[in-house]
C-alpha cells in the first residue's frame, strides 16, 4: 500500500516539465530569486524546442559587496538526459549577467544540436566496402 503511494509519487514527478533549481540566494532576495526564476522557464522553453530532452537547469548565485558596489556571478548546468551543458557569467546588474548567462546556454545547446545532427546523418550514409549502397 505504501509501495504503490510512493512509486505513484515518483511517477508523478518525472511527469512534469524540466525544473528549475536556484542556490545561492539569501532569504530576502525573493525579488532575485522570481527574477531569475520566470527568465529560467522562458529559457526552458526556448531550449526545449531546440533539444527537446530537458531535464532541468540548475542556477547558482553568487554575490559579493552592497548596494552600488555589488557584483554577481551566476553559474549553470543545463541537464540533458544523456549529457550537461554548462555556462557562467559575471557583472554588476542582475538582468545583463542573467541574459548572458542564458545566451552562453543557447550557444552551446545549439553546438550540441549540430554535433548531434551532423553524427545521424553521417550516420545514415555510411557504406560499408563490399555493400551497395541503396537509396
Amino acid at each position: 500500500m505504501v509501495w504503490k503511494k510512493l512509486l505513484s509519487l515518483f511517477q508523478k514527478a518525472g511527469k512534469q516539465g524540466p525544473r528549475v533549481v536556484i542556490s545561492g540566494l539569501k532569504r530576502e532576495n525573493n525579488v532575485f530569486r522570481e527574477s531569475i526564476q520566470e527568465e529560467a522557464d522562458a529559457f526552458l522553453e526556448k531550449a526545449s524546442a531546440i533539444l527537446g530532452d530537458l531535464e532541468g537547469v540548475t542556477i547558482h548565485v553568487k554575490s559579493s559587496g552592497r548596494g552600488k558596489a555589488s557584483k554577481f556571478e551566476l553559474h549553470s548546468l543545463l541537464s540533458l538526459k544523456h549529457s550537461t551543458i554548462t555556462a557562467k557569467a559575471g557583472g554588476r546588474q542582475l538582468n545583463f549577467v542573467l541574459k548572458n548567462l542564458f545566451d552562453g546556454l543557447m550557444r552551446e545547446a545549439r553546438k550540441q544540436k549540430s554535433k548531434r545532427d551532423k553524427g545521424k546523418k553521417h550516420r545514415d550514409r555510411m557504406v560499408f566496402e563490399g555493400e551497395l549502397e541503396v537509396d
